[in-house]
């Protein structure tokens, strides 16, 4: 009893927040039924009442609480109108009131609602499985059209690299006007001084497919390592890193770490390329 007691008393803002929550927008509701606020022959309260609910229950618990309940109110407010809206009959307050019917706006409201309960889940079913499915749509439809004209739908295998010259990379460490060490200098005797921590960053993108085919297919199949332009990104970033290092009179750089980090988005993926290090000067 004590337990619960407790647990109420420390919940009670919560509880408070979601009450109101679902007075307001009932209450809301009620006033676009008197008022006729009808858009399209529908009345927007499907759509305003559980936006209003949610609002001022997340207020009422960031203000009070402390954290998100997570818009309660929203989706109690929402079945209790779509009850009222598809289940009741004609009451004192609207006698004209005719059952609803599904149209987009009642579809538009489902989603808003229920995407201000569950946003986690929502946006995923939206971002990652719906474009996932348009994905795998314009694939198939890739796909078969090349396969019937013989042509070949396999990745292109990968250029072969000639060991016998250096890298692009390794020229670009070769001509370095500041040393680099990934590891400690082994001989300390002859650091002066550790000046601080020095980084740069740049930015990997993908490089542009050629031909619409290309492009059309490049939408559907995974991104790998070989469609960054990481040797161009790499340069940049240790380059700042060396800019920076010099600003502030470093001899070199050591304890020198690249790291990366892969962001996706509907627009295409990138990679951050950050390279950090301890800048030093020697005696």
């Amino acid at each position: 009893m004590v337990a619960t007691v407790k647990n109420l008393k420390e919940k009670r803002w919560g509880y408070i927040a979601v009450i109101s929550g679902v007075l307001v927008g009932f209450t809301s509701a009620y006033f676009c039924i008197l008022w006729h606020l009808v858009i399209f022959g529908f009345n927007i309260m499907y759509i305003i009442s559980p936006l209003i609910a949610g609002i001022v229950e997340t207020l009422i618990a960031r203000q009070k609480y402390g954290k998100s309940t997570g818009a309660i109110s929203a989706l109690l407010t929402f079945i209790m109108i779509n009850i009222y809206g598809w289940f009741l009959p004609a009451s004192v307050i609207d006698p004209t009131k005719e059952p609803a019917t599904l149209s987009l706006i009642t579809i538009i409201a489902i989603v808003l609602t229920l995407q201000a309960a569950f946003p986690t889940l929502i946006n995923y079913i939206l971002m990652v499985t719906l474009v996932g499915f348009v994905k795998k749509i314009v694939g198939f439809l890739v796909y078969v059209p090349r396969k019937l004209m013989g042509k070949n739908v396999e990745p292109q295998e990968l250029m072969e690299i000639e060991t016998a010259t250096p890298g692009a990379d390794e020229q670009f460490l070769n001509e370095l006007p500041i040393p680099l060490l990934s590891i400690p200098p082994s001989d300390t005797s002859e650091v002066e001084k550790y000046i601080g921590m020095v980084s740069g960053e740049a930015v990997a993108t993908e490089r542009e497919a050629k031909g619409t085919v290309d492009k059309l297919t490049s939408i559907i199949e995974p991104v790998k390592l070989g469609d960054y332009d990481m040797a161009k990104a790499r340069e940049i970033a240790i380059s700042r890193m060396l800019d920076e290092a010099k600003e502030i009179g470093a001899d070199s750089v050591v304890e020198v770490l690249l790291e990366y980090v892969s962001m996706g988005g509907l627009q295409g993926s990138s990679l951050i390329i950050t390279a950090t290090g301890t800048a030093v000067k020697y005696k």
